[in-house]
């Protein structure tokens, strides 16, 4: 079991620790001593620090029931509620968690300031983390280098203001792992066509089909925030679930952690259809039909668990024309998401110089077949 770091410290000079992904190490900048997390589990464990139950993974904390709940796992969730701080929005309600030495800063979703709300209840703990894979200079230079090839979007898209918005964020995410059976009755269709002396010949033939399939699956994501559009994060997929870690509020140092706002119940029914609809599509692959018709499924989950976890997204917004758009980047795998813009003044122009080309071309060839013809 991991220890709670409760103060991040350097244990040669006692400056700030902050959390280097590109080193994958907590660095000091003071000192420039560089600790792995089993090395300052063990500093600390050397100055009385005490064991920390993980959360379980088929429970979160704000299942238990207090009275339930073991010593270990009330003393992880106080040390969480004493070291992480909530920062509330005013206009547009967004919580955000952070480390307790976080000073003021804006909203990343609407770049307002944010206002000190307190200390977040300890039911809110992850029970597991990915922490970034690279830093902020790396999450410019992605983001740059994709939105050049947009040659008509907006001047102003990589600007030093709109870039230094570009945020460190760990979003909050709901992970299932399931037993699931699933039973379907659909009608399959083959078709072949050939051609015999001057006619044309077109077969048809239908079957019946019935699947029955236990299908297991594991690390189905979730995120837990309605704040970020479902598709983006669905588009910067996968994860590396191998790489996660018990959870530790330093791996927080020098990011953000949004607070969820969808719980588990609520994120279900997009779970459910994520896993029923693969188990259909792989239910008829390969299968040599040339379409399916008239399918019914009926499906059950058999064994349910949840993991609640954070997971690294590099994020920022840019407002155009009155519309706040969003971009992600996964801080794991460097896959990025969004939509750029065009820029109307850009794609004005570009039609003018495509009319005057198109026109030159015309008016050349015109001239070309008088002087040719006369």
């Amino acid at each position: 079991m991991s220890n709670e770091i409760k103060s991040y410290h350097c244990p040669n000079c006692m400056a700030d620790l902050k959390y280097s992904p590109d080193k994958q190490k907590f660095a000091c900048d003071f000192c420039l001593s560089e600790f792995t997390e089993e090395e300052l589990l063990k500093f600390w464990n050397r100055m009385g620090g005490a064991a920390d139950e993980e959360v379980t993974n088929t429970q979160t904390a704000a299942d238990i029931p207090e009275m339930d709940k073991s010593p270990e796992q009330r003393q992880a969730e106080d040390e969480f509620g004493e070291n992480a701080q909530l920062y509330l929005c005013p206009n547009c309600g967004a919580e955000i968690i952070c480390e307790e030495t976080t000073a003021s800063t804006t909203c990343y979703y609407c770049h307002n300031p944010v206002i000190l709300k307190g200390r977040v209840d300890g039911s809110y703990r992850p029970s597991r983390v990915i922490p970034f894979k690279f830093g902020r200079d790396r999450a410019v230079e992605i983001f740059t280098k994709w939105v050049k090839k947009k040659k008509l979007r907006p001047k102003d898209m990589l600007s030093v203001a709109q870039l230094s918005k570009l945020t460190g964020l760990y979003v909050p995410f709901w992970v299932a792992d399931a037993d699931t059976s699933t039973h379907i009755e659909a009608t399959g269709v083959k078709t072949r066509s050939w051609t015999s002396g001057e006619y044309n010949y077109r077969e048809v033939k239908r079957f019946s089909v019935v699947r029955d399939l236990d299908v297991d699956y594991y690390g189905v994501p979730a995120d837990g925030s309605q704040k970020i559009e479902d598709s983006l994060m669905e588009a910067i997929e996968p994860f590396d679930y191998k790489q996660a870690k018990e959870f530790n509020m330093a791996y927080l140092s020098g990011f953000m952690a949004d607070k969820y706002d969808v719980d588990k119940d609520a994120v279900l029914p997009r779970i459910k259809q994520r896993m029923f609809e693969n188990t259909a599509n792989e239910a008829f692959s390969g299968n040599g039909y040339s379409k399916i018709e008239s399918k019914k499924q009926w499906d059950r989950i058999n064994r349910l668990n949840w993991n609640y976890m954070l997971l690294p997204v590099w994020f920022m917004t840019y407002e155009y024309k009155g519309k706040i758009l969003e971009y992600v980047i996964n801080g794991q795998t460097e896959k990025i998401s969004g939509e750029v813009p065009l820029s109307k003044s850009k794609l004005s122009l570009f039609l003018l110089m495509l009319t005057a080309l198109i026109t030159g071309g015309l008016m050349l060839l015109i001239y070309l077949g008088e002087f040719f013809l006369s």
